[in-house]
């Protein structure tokens, strides 16, 4: 009986190991989230030096995480490891007068579209994943 016993204990404390080892390898998920696209006007030509900026939201506020510019094609990448306290990532141009000097010069706004279909504005990537965001921006 007493050997039973121990077998049993034996074989619970290995279901608790396990358990936790399966929780931990599903807290491990990948969070490395990538957003490229391109810039263009309202015309289609590929517009350079316009900032593209990563925020993360967390509790009910964005945080920059990472921008880039677009290239001389129009072309940008943003690559990143989301931290977990962010919940969301968002993407947008934004209207930075130091940072995006371009952008408030020659532009009014921007349309946007993800993975080929409109968007409006509102620029949501889920993180882990890899997601196309390009912006066609509006002459003033």
């Amino acid at each position: 009986m007493k050997s039973l016993r121990k077998l049993h204990f034996r074989a619970m404390l290995a279901v608790i190991f396990l358990g936790f080892l399966m929780d931990s390898c599903f807290l491990k998920q990948d969070r490395t989230t990538v957003v490229y696209g391109k810039i263009t006007d309202e015309k289609g030509q590929a517009v350079d030096s316009i900032m593209v900026i990563c925020q993360g939201l967390r509790d009910l506020t964005y945080e920059t995480i990472h921008s880039t510019y677009s290239d001389k094609n129009g072309a940008y990448e943003i690559a990143v490891e989301v931290p977990r306290k962010f919940t969301a990532v968002n993407v947008t141009v934004p209207f930075l007068p130091l940072e995006n000097p371009k952008y408030l010069r020659l532009f009014r706004g921007k349309r946007s579209s993800m993975n080929g279909k409109s968007t409006g504005n509102c620029c949501v990537a889920k993180i882990g994943e890899k997601t196309r965001y390009d912006f066609q921006l509006t002459f003033k």
